[in-house]
């Protein structure tokens, strides 16, 4: 994973490892519960959405997966902010390939999701969008 990347987590959380939203989601990289479980996190009898290096670990082999689905991280951030289910249905329904041809059909959140991580990155780590690698094997 591009270490940027770290990044996400000041968007998702303000860097609180015990932030919760209203929908659910928890930790530094705000995972929703059912997400945190597919990753391998348990959430009972301690959240390890609320632990850092745990968290941190489930938040990069999703945002990996999501990379290797959507072949770019503006899509992959939108994946991970919307659902990756939403934002395939939205790219078939649409007939595109990018983010730029779907943000419009995507929920106001997402539309300004994806732009602040990658400003994010941008400000903090000096890294422009179009230089963020693809994950490595």
């Amino acid at each position: 994973m591009p270490e940027a990347l770290v990044w996400l987590a000041e968007t998702e959380s303000s860097f609180n490892p015990r932030a919760r939203s209203p929908a659910g989601a928890g930790g530094l990289f705000q995972l929703m519960p059912d997400t945190a479980r597919a990753l391998g996190l348990t959430l009972f009898p301690f959240d390890q959405r609320m632990q850092p290096e745990p968290s941190a670990r489930a938040a990069a082999v999703y945002l990996k997966s999501l990379y290797k689905r959507f072949g770019d991280w503006p899509l992959a951030l939108a994946a991970y902010n919307a659902g990756q289910g939403r934002v395939a249905r939205t790219l078939k329904a649409r007939g595109a390939t990018d983010f730029a041809g779907i943000a419009e059909h995507l929920p106001a959140e997402t539309r300004l999701y994806v732009p602040k991580v990658l400003a994010t990155v941008n400000a903090r780590a000096g890294v422009a969008p179009e230089e963020l690698a693809a994950p490595k094997n």
